[in-house]
């Protein structure tokens, strides 16, 4: 289970800081080979990559004269002395740190740092040295050490003039080195750097107490190279527990000489036992000025997570909530528990918190969630919700029981349809998806030669869409689906599948009115719900059933598939009046007669059905305009049968719709979605792809085209207008008769629609892609999408499409939500107005670098209602993205989805999020989840 990134990520500055230790190691095993005896000596000889000498601590050899003492040549440093004078460190790599410019980079590193941070100038770079690539462990390893000079006087071991110190994959440098044997205390003196592989560190004086690991480092800087991050710290002292103090330090991931921000602390405390720090007087500086201040301060410094407020994740304005600000506070209640506690605060509506908890364990996860408005939705205007309790909630649990067992609960709630709309969830759910009260269980099964799976599922679904019908729900479902590769060739698929459908009585939505319960003008609609009508009204147990087997032949030149099916649904129905469902019939499927002793509450259909896919690749060799290619030419055929069973329009529409055409239909053997409705069929479909395929691969051009030619009418469909009580349009707004009317005249077409697509890339960055349905019967263009998109980088991406599709007239309605009457029929019945439908839209986006800058871009979508004239969404912004941190500035109008469409409300916001990179946002999402609708934009937080 994924935990939270918490607001400050300090684990580098621990290991940075924490390579001071390592400077006490390899002193320590020297001092302990410098304290000779009478009867050991040093035996030393070159090191194998000829870097200096390597030395040990042997036995005395018998008979081998015994040392004489050496002159003093070097002043006794005693622990207390700190009176030596600071040598500077070389300008190079005290300021620059390992840091070098694009200019200088290697060709390759250079492409790699365009590709993955074009914005930076440099990156860090280690620079080579002997033992970087060592892979053992450095405790281990022998210390080499080497210097101009080396003296050894009254316990003072010294070194001096280009000392170096290695041990494994340290190394450490200084101008020299003292060592006190008998205080077990050393110290480095001028230009001290030390290296580990990913880290440095420079300072100018460095002293440890050797037997206890007590390390000072004075004047010192670091960097750590993979995650960017460096510091200073006045003086760094290692206590004998490893906690660290650091007097007046700082952690930025800015390159260095860049201020874009820093932060600092007067006194920090770093303990790697319990992975957490502290710091006092806590400041986060951007450019120099001081943003954010916290006395006391806890972050973590490891992967552990640690207690803490975080960055708000709100922090903009919007026209119904107006200005928004959130203050998170994380709770790390143990390893495998936390918490997160947001009190959010909008100016227009009150005050809400949000908590959620979270726990993982060996076989277990999941998370507790529960939202609420303290003291009522304050937002007077135009609110049916006003001064009212508003919540949400939410439960989800996994368990693992073994490799093959599982079950899970995904269950929410909420106060009002509203709730998600108007304020969201950092819980992930969609304010126009329906809330999941589900409990299911899956088991799989088999071996080498099947495999099955069983599932048990409870799933309610709560709607949260106010002008959309409730949906069914499975109370509940089993299901059994799996294969046996009977043979080499021969495979049995089946499944089995039993689904209790139910829902609440007042599911159908009727229409929005003004609430009664509110002034008049108020433009506050409550939505009109009733119990159905006809075959609609249906809930009860469905039983599915389908089996069949093939015999699948591949060659390299082409492939043939036999394959025979059986399907079977049936069903025990209630909550159904006959004279209801009969009048539904009659009314809705034209033409057909149904006699009343027709009706049944158990009706069931079995459908057998035989298909036969075959198809051939054949290819060549050519050349276009100076490339080569493999051009390909497969043509594919598939025969359909299955006869029409008589008595499917009692069959209730559960989960079942008709499926739109496309060019991937012609290769189906449903033209349904679910199991309410299995269609006939007598059909044979042609259709040839052809493609351009160069000799890496890469696919220039795809063109496919093809049609479905029927031998016998069809007669199995889902009328339109199933469930219209009377003449009163019901929604969808579309005029159901007149769409119902174009669907029985496409099941008499002899052949479907001419389906294509069509894709070329111009390069592995820019591609052109057609999808075009032609109704030759009508002479008509049915569905038609272009989309041009163009993505030569990271940060550059530009997309535009038009989507048409030809759809029936729909009903206008009036500010209050009513349909417009013109008149009246020779039968009296109401006239309505219509306006077109036809879906005709354009969406452009994109995202760029403005230009003669490096670190800025613009971004922006356009999506707009060609049809009705009208904008669906405009967005504009900007952003400056650097090494160490991005600013997303941009501003958002908009319409919802479930506004009336003749008289939509505009709504519009404001969004601000600054990004520290390797410290956290700021203003967390602030509006980010709008910038996904940016086709190749990606969101880059580090």
């Amino acid at each position: 289970m994924e935990m939270h990134h918490l607001p400050f990520k300090l684990r580098a500055l621990t290991l940075a800081i924490a390579s001071a230790i390592i400077a006490g190691q390899p002193v320590s095993k020297a001092r302990a080979e410098n304290n000779l005896s009478a009867d050991t000596e040093w035996s030393c000889e070159i090191a194998s990559d000829g870097s200096g000498w390597q030395c040990s601590v042997v036995p005395l050899k018998q008979g081998a004269m015994k040392r004489a003492p050496r002159p003093v040549t070097a002043p006794v440093v005693s622990p207390a002395s700190k009176t030596m004078t600071a040598v500077s460190q070389p300008e190079g790599i005290r300021t620059q740190l390992d840091w070098v410019n694009k200019s200088n980079l290697s060709e390759a590193r250079c492409q790699r740092l365009e590709r993955e941070e074009p914005w930076c100038a440099g990156t860090y770079v280690e620079p080579t040295r002997p033992g970087k690539n060592f892979k053992g462990d450095p405790n281990s390893a022998p210390i080499i050490a080497d210097a101009d000079e080396s003296t050894y006087q009254n316990s003072i071991a010294t070194l001096q003039g280009a000392v170096k110190i290695r041990q494994g994959n340290r190394q450490l440098e200084s101008d020299e080195a003292y060592l006190d044997n008998e205080k077990n205390f050393g110290e480095f003196k001028g230009n001290v750097v030390f290296r580990e592989p990913g880290s440095l560190i420079v300072g100018d004086i460095a002293q440890s107490q050797l037997d206890t690991g007590r390390t000072e480092v004075d004047n010192a800087r670091y960097v750590m190279h993979e995650s960017h991050a460096r510091g200073s710290a006045e003086v760094i002292l290692r206590h004998e527990d490893a906690t660290m103090d650091l007097d007046d330090a700082t952690y930025t991931t800015c390159p260095p000489g860049d201020k874009g921000w820093q932060l600092s602390g007067d006194s920090v405390t770093l303990d790697p036992s319990t992975g957490y720090g502290t710091a006092r007087n806590a400041v986060v500086r951007i450019q120099n000025l001081p943003v954010f201040y916290s006395p006391y301060l806890y972050f973590p410094i490891d992967k552990r997570r640690q207690s803490g407020f975080l960055y708000p994740t709100k922090m903009g304005f919007n026209d119904e909530a107006g200005v928004e600000f959130d203050l998170p506070y994380y709770w790390n209640i143990a390893p495998n528990y936390d918490a997160t506690f947001t009190p959010r605060v909008m100016t227009k509506r009150g005050f809400l918190l949000e908590n959620e908890f979270r726990y993982l364990t060996e076989k277990d996860e999941g998370e507790l969630g529960v939202a609420g408005l303290i003291g009522g939705d304050q937002l007077e205007d135009e609110n049916r919700h006003y001064k009212k309790d508003r919540w949400f909630a939410n439960a989800r649990h996994r368990r693992q029981f073994n490799d093959r067992w599982m079950a899970e609960l995904d269950y929410a709630d909420a106060s009002d349809k509203d709730y998600l709309d108007d304020f969201g969830s950092s819980l992930d759910y969609s304010a126009s998806s329906p809330l999941n009260q589900r409990v299911m269980t899956r088991y799989y099964g088999g071996n080498d030669y099947t495999n099955w799976q069983t599932k048990l599922d409870v799933h309610k679904k709560k709607n949260m869409n106010r002008t959309a019908d409730d949906p069914y729900n499975k109370l509940p479902q089993i299901e059994l689906r799996g294969n046996w590769q009977a043979t080499d060739r021969i495979q049995v698929n089946y499944l089995a599948d039993y689904t209790y459908f139910d829902r609440a009585d007042d599911w159908n939505y009727v229409k929005e009115q003004p609430d009664p319960g509110f002034p008049s003008g108020s433009k506050i609609f409550e939505s009109i719900y009733n119990e159905g009508y006809g075959i609609k009204k249906a809930v009860g147990s469905r039983a599915y059933f389908e089996t069949g087997m093939s015999y699948p032949m591949y060659t390299t030149w082409g492939f043939l598939k036999p394959e025979v099916k059986v399907r079977s649904v049936n069903y025990s129905l209630s909550n159904l009046k006959e004279k209801e469902v009969m009048e539904d019939l009659r009314n809705s499927y034209v033409g057909q007669e149904f006699k009343d002793g027709d009706f049944t509450k158990t009706p069931s259909t079995t459908v057998p059905a035989f298909s036969l896919d075959s198809g051939l690749y054949f290819d060549r060799f050519t050349e276009l305009f100076g490339t080569d290619y493999t051009h390909t030419l497969e043509p594919r055929m598939k025969y359909l049968y299955a006869p029409h069973v008589k008595g499917q329009e009692f069959n209730p529409i559960f989960d079942t719709g008709n499926m739109g055409f496309s060019y991937s239909s012609l290769w189906q053997d449903n033209r349904f979605s679910g199991y309410d409705r299995l269609a006939d069929a007598n059909q044979v479909s042609l259709g040839i792809t052809t493609r351009f395929i160069q000799d890496d691969g890469f696919e220039r051009m795809r063109f496919g085209i093809g049609q479905i030619f029927h031998f016998d009418d069809r007669k199995v469909y889902i009328a339109n207008n199933l469930g219209q009580a009377g003449k009163v349009p019901d929604q969808p707004d579309e005029d159901l008769i007149a769409k119902d009317s174009r669907l029985r005249q496409e099941l008499l077409d002899s052949t479907s629609p001419i389906a294509s697509e069509f894709i070329y890339n111009f390069t592995r960055t820019m591609s052109l892609r057609q999808d075009f349905v032609w109704n030759s019967n009508e002479n008509r263009i049915d569905n038609y999408a272009l989309t041009y998109r163009y993505r030569p980088s990271e940060r550059k991406t530009f997309n535009m499409g038009f989507r048409y599709a030809d759809r029936v007239e729909r009903f206008v309605k009036d500010k209050d939500g009513n349909y417009i009457e013109t008149g009246r029929d020779d039968d009296n019945n109401p006239i309505y107005q219509k306006a077109k439908n036809d879906l005709k839209a354009t969406d452009i986006s994109f995202a760029w670098p403005i230009p003669y800058t490096r670190n800025w871009s613009a971004m922006g979508r356009w999506q707009y209602d060609m049809t009705n004239k009208r904008n669906l969404e405009e967005l504009f912004g900007v952003e400056y993205a650097s090494c160490c941190y991005q600013v997303r500035l941009f501003w958002r109008s908009y319409v919802k989805s479930t506004d009336n469409i003749d008289h939509p409300k505009d709504r519009s916001g404001i969004y601000l999020q600054f990004v520290l990179r390797g410290l956290g946002s700021l203003t967390g999402s602030s509006g980010k989840e709008y910038l996904q609708g940016i086709s190749g934009y990606t969101i880059r937080e580090k």
